[in-house]
């Protein structure tokens, strides 16, 4: 590409005065070897190009002066004609012809060579027009362009747009030429009929950037009607199914549903519909045993006036195959998963020596070690064929030990890794076995050994085989690894070749080799891509690196090493060109970008922009490329192309919750307050609710790209039986041009009963700034104001307490919350790493708070994985409470000035012994239960309980500590090792008062059990009956113990996380009296059940 310019180069001719008509013609320059020797090997390149002759447009006939006669003659000005170059165009420096200087034939030759290697002409020549004794040069070529922005109009579907943008084999970057547009249309339409659309129309149309040397083109499209399937013929001498199977089993006719209201339906062509029949009609034939069968497709013809598309089939049914397996008993499913004809419709002798292959290792992961195979094919040629597999078991051995001997460089536990030989344990009953697998070991521990320099170690495998001897004990395989290491490799002299001396001190500081450290091959790799990396990120595009290494002739222990760099040529940024900004202000993008003009071409800093502009969430494609990618030229355009996002987005999504503890709705019983004289209908107590599912339903609406910024809006929306919830957000990403402050202000509505007790609602207004302080670090600071009120019709306490209790409370204050996140791989199922959080909440009424107190929650998870099999340690500690100040608004005696109305229920000692009379209010306390907290308990049903009724009304103070042993995954049938088992131990509770948290840790069981458990109504209750005194009554219990729980847990992997379900039994669950549930029951002696279970996704913690 260098040289082709010469083959555009045919003569320099001189125009005399100022018109072409007087012109006198000059010879052709002077031939190639007067010239320079390099003409020949360039002219000889180009004529072997066609593109590149081709390309010449601009020849000159044969002149009568030479280019060499004109030397010395000053040169008046330096003209550009076919090609416009900028006043600041770094190329126009690099050209050593200048203007007032003499002619130099030499100097214009390279310059020609060098406009050529630009890239921005597709051929040149140069002219010279006289004026006396001076000349003005004039280079005369034809502009090359490039392809530009490509734009698919008129198509609504995301994935057809895409498909066709690629069927245009325009790449952006790419040089252009106007034969592209034809083929560009045909690959379009193309496209659309195998998307079923046989009638489009698609109109082109191409602009020219001269500034970014590029064409655009635009295609306008009308897709048409979309083709339905029309008639299907199924041809062949024995195809085995009719028309109507062929259609039915290929899902060429409508859904059921579909055809029920429209028994003419055809379904529409799509582009998986030829695909889609052949596959199904193949399976078909698999299920009666016609491994052999044949489908495929003859043609295809779409009728215009019907709009149908008529497909021809040809199909054969082929041989009844049969598959036996002697020797060993296969399940049907097993052998279908073993053998491979039934996968791939055809038996060959490839396909059933596989087979042989994959029953043979089966049998060796069942600890048949010495299993050997044999495959027949019988009735080859006739209708009936059958696979036979002969197999010989041979004797069941176990692994009962995998050794290494001899290794001293390298930890066992490094080496053992690499095995694929592993001894029996209780995963793998039997271990795995077989000469492969040892020959692949040896070679695995050799090549470790290679790697890291110890060229002259040997590794040999020693198999001991101990048949079942008299006493019946199975036969056992002892395998062992001796390694001689032999002498360890050091690197030598480190040297370098090929490296500018302005940047050798930086390319030497990349490398971790150093002289008399252990040689290895992984070290000197990665110092080969770093020196690469740093090359291609100073827009060394083209640079090589290769390593030359020989042992030191003094010292045959030393390694020298010499990377030989070939630099290549710097690469500058001439042009950033945006396009496809259609709402979003420039600016916002302009922000994103690591590369500009003038910069080195840094390929990182080109995919660091695409992944910044990604990161903003306004564009669907980010398209990063080089302008002539493959071209020399020293300056080059960075293309920036994005497709923005639409602005309005629609999510919704359904799910549920399975476990214990649900609240639930107390049927046929007494509604909470009402006192009466008699007893009502009998209703259940659920106190500790229920088992029960709790389904849900989300819906989102996002609006993004607001006055073309990054701020968006969202509507989030819950609807389920437990919890409404109603958020606007309107969230401000990269606040003030800072990347790691976000702002977010947000309101909304919830109707929540996440607990037996009571169903709250909450009226919600939030200001938040959050701060990513560093990678795991993460601080948010908002000012929180809600309008809290409990529903009085679900409250289940005391009844003279629910006045005051479920009058409406203002909460406002700041909150400061921290995070520490290093979880890995995933937040949603840990392997290693810690997170923890910590939130600080005042609530006060100097902010117009009804109540007055301070809240602090803390939790932190720490991951641990540890033994070869991967078993991961994970435990969460939470820690939180609270903190009233001032008057107790449910204390009796209190002003009018405070929340609510006092009551004789929290007088005298009650006060501090009924948890109901906490001064925080009861939505805004601690709680702790359910399937992500402590899972002895139903959801947030830990802790103290409401002396007359017996549910739970949280605290001011909570614990909780879980530890979990996920253990790794066995190999199970049918689900493989996609399920995985945990065992696990929660403890802890929720308290009345912080002070309670630390030293009630020694208490296993509830303390005065015996008080929990006395049910006569203390003397002095007030009441005109019974049934009043009951409803007036409370009892003495102590709630200030560890609970402990036990379980078990299932995961099941799927990609969106682990299926949780887990079971647990709470070793020491709370007795708690009951004087009135409101069923109209007579006081009786309550407790927490000892079973629960939960199902969920994602780990606990």
């Amino acid at each position: 590409m260098r040289n082709a310019c010469l083959a555009a180069v045919t003569g320099f001719s001189l125009l005399t005065g100022a018109g072409a008509q007087t012109a006198t013609a000059i010879p052709d320059a002077p031939t190639p070897q007067a010239v320079s020797p390099a003409v020949p090997q360039a002219t000889a390149q180009a004529t072997a190009n066609p593109q590149a002759s081709a390309s010449v447009t601009n020849t000159l006939p044969a002149l009568a002066t030479s280019i060499w006669e004109k030397r010395g003659v000053n040169v008046e000005a330096i003209r550009f004609d076919g090609v416009t170059f900028g006043e600041k165009d770094a190329i126009l420096a690099e050209l050593t012809q200048k203007a007032g200087q003499p002619l130099d034939p030499e100097k214009v030759q390279n310059d020609l060579r060098r406009l050529f290697a630009s890239g921005r002409y597709r051929d040149i020549g140069v002219n010279g027009l006289t004026n006396g004794n001076s000349l003005t040069l004039i280079y005369v070529g034809t502009a090359r362009y490039y392809v530009g922005r490509v734009e698919i109009h008129g198509v609504n579907q995301e994935r057809l747009t895409s498909l066709l943008e690629f069927a245009t084999k325009l790449d952006p970057g790419s040089p252009y030429t106007e034969a592209q547009i034809p083929a560009a249309v045909e690959g379009v339409k193309q496209t659309l009929a195998q998307n079923g659309f046989y009638q489009p129309t698609v109109k082109v149309a191409t602009t020219t950037d001269d500034a970014g040397h590029q064409v655009n083109a635009t295609f306008t499209i009308e897709t048409g009607p979309q083709a339905r399937v029309g008639d299907v013929a199924v041809g062949g001498k024995e195809p085995g199914i009719t028309t109507d199977e062929f259609r039915q089993k290929g899902h060429l006719n409508c859904s059921w549903i579909a055809a029920k209201f429209n028994k003419s339906c055809r379904p529409k062509v799509g582009r998986e519909t030829t695909s889609t029949a052949l596959s199904d009609v193949r399976k078909y034939y698999q299920k009666q045993n016609r491994l052999e069968a044949t489908v495929s497709l003859q043609g295809q013809t779409y009728v215009s006036p019907t709009k149908r598309l008529n497909y021809d089939f040809a199909a054969e049914q082929g041989p009844l195959v049969k598959v036996i397996v002697n020797g060993v008993k296969l399940s049907r499913s097993r052998t279908h998963l073993l053998v491979p004809v039934f996968e791939e419709g055809a038996v060959d002798n490839d396909l059933l020596n596989e087979g042989s292959f994959n029953i043979r290792d089966y049998l060796q992961q069942q600890g048949y070690f010495d299993a050997q195979t044999k495959v027949q094919l019988l009735g080859a040629g006739t209708s009936n064929v059958t696979v036979q597999y002969d197999v010989t078991p041979g004797q069941r051995h176990r692994v009962t030990g995998v050794t290494l001997k001899g290794n001293k460089y390298f930890e066992t536990d490094v080496i053992e890794e690499r095995l694929r030989v592993k001894k029996a344990d209780a995963y793998v009953r039997n271990g795995t076995y077989s000469s492969q697998l040892v020959t692949a070991d040896t070679n695995s521990i050799l090549a470790l050994y290679r790697a890291n320099g110890f060229s002259a170690a040997k590794v040999t495998a020693d198999v001991k085989d101990i048949e079942k001897g008299p006493d019946s004990k199975i036969a056992q395989i002892r395998v062992t690894f001796n390694i001689v290491e032999g002498p360890q490799q050091k690197f030598g002299a480190i040297k370098f070749s090929g490296v500018d001396a302005g940047r050798q001190k930086d390319v030497q500081s990349l490398l971790n080799a150093q002289t008399g450290q252990p040689f290895s091959l992984i070290t000197l790799s990665g110092d080969r891509d770093a020196v690469l990396h740093y090359y291609i990120a100073h827009g060394f595009d083209h640079a090589k690196i290769e390593i030359a290494q020989g042992v030191e002739e003094a010292d045959k222990t030393r390694t020298n090493v010499t990377l030989n760099v070939t630099e290549g040529q710097q690469v500058f940024i001439d042009q950033v060109l945006l396009s496809g900004i259609v709402h979003t202000k420039p600016s916002v993008v302009q922000k994103q970008l690591t590369v500009h003009a003038g910069g080195s071409l840094d390929q990182a800093a080109l995919l660091e922009t695409q992944r910044k502009l990604y990161n903003l969430a306004l564009f669907n494609e980010v398209n990063a490329q080089v302008q002539n990618p493959t071209g020399n030229a020293p300056m080059k355009n960075v293309l920036v192309q994005l497709t923005e996002a639409k602005r309005w987005d629609v999510t919704y999504g359904f799910g549920f919750e399975a476990q214990t503890g649900t609240p639930g709705v107390v049927p046929g019983g007494i509604a909470p307050g009402t006192i009466t004289g008699t007893s009502g209908s009998a209703g259940t107590a659920a106190q500790n609710g229920k088992a029960g599912v709790s389904p849900r339903g989300t819906l989102d609406i996002s609006r993004i790209n607001l006055r073309g910024t990054t701020q968006s809006l969202t509507l989030h929306t819950t609807y389920g039986l437990l919890e409404k919830v109603a958020t606007l957000s309107l969230n401000t990403p990269q606040l003030l041009g800072k990347p790691n402050y976000t702002a977010t202000l947000s309101g909304g509505y919830s109707n929540v009963q996440d607990i037996t007790t009571f169903a709250s609602s909450t009226l919600q207004g939030d200001v938040r700034l959050t701060q990513k302080f560093r990678k795991a670090d993460t601080f948010i600071y908002d000012f929180q104001y809600r309008r809290v009120s409990v529903d009085a019709a679900s409250l289940e306490v005391t009844p003279n307490l629910i006045p005051q209790l479920s009058e409406p409370v203002r909460v406002g204050g700041p909150a400061i919350t921290y995070f520490h996140d290093t979880r890995d791989p995933s937040p949603l199922d840990a392997g290693k790493g810690t997170y923890f959080s910590i939130q600080e909440f005042i609530a006060s009424s100097k902010f117009g708070s009804d109540t007055d107190f301070n809240k602090v929650d803390a939790s932190q998870s720490t991951y641990y994985t540890f033994g070869k099999r991967k078993y991961v340690l994970a435990r969460n500690t939470r820690i939180g409470f609270e903190n009233s100040f001032g008057l107790n608004p449910n204390a009796a005696g209190v002003g009018s000035g405070q929340i609510g109305v006092s009551n004789l229920a929290c007088a005298g000692i009650l006060l501090q012994t009924n948890a109901t009379c906490n001064a925080v209010p009861l939505p805004e306390r601690l709680y702790a239960g359910g399937a992500t907290s402590h899972r002895g308990f139903g959801i947030n049903a830990a802790g103290p309980r409401d002396l007359t009724t017996g549910y739970p009304v949280g605290g001011s103070g909570v614990v909780v500590n879980t530890v979990e042993l996920r253990l790794p995954p066995p190999t199970l049938p049918l689900v493989g090792d996609s399920i995985s088992f945990v065992i696990f131990h929660d403890m802890g509770n929720v308290f009345q008062y912080p002070g309670d948290m630390f030293k009630s840790i020694k208490n296993f069981h509830q303390p005065n059990e015996q008080t929990c458990r006395n049910v006569t109504i203390p003397p002095g209750t007030p009441g005109d009956n019974e049934r009043q005194q009951q409803a007036n009554a409370v009892g003495t219990c102590s709630f200030k113990y560890y609970s402990h729980a036990i379980g078990l847990g299932v995961r099941y992997k799927t990609p969106v996380g682990p299926i949780r379900v887990d079971f647990s039994y709470n070793l020491n669950p709370p007795v708690y009296p009951v004087f009135d549930d409101y069923t109209g029951a007579l006081p009786y002696v309550g407790q927490a059940s000892h079973f629960n279970f939960f199902f969920s996704i994602g780990q606990s913690f």
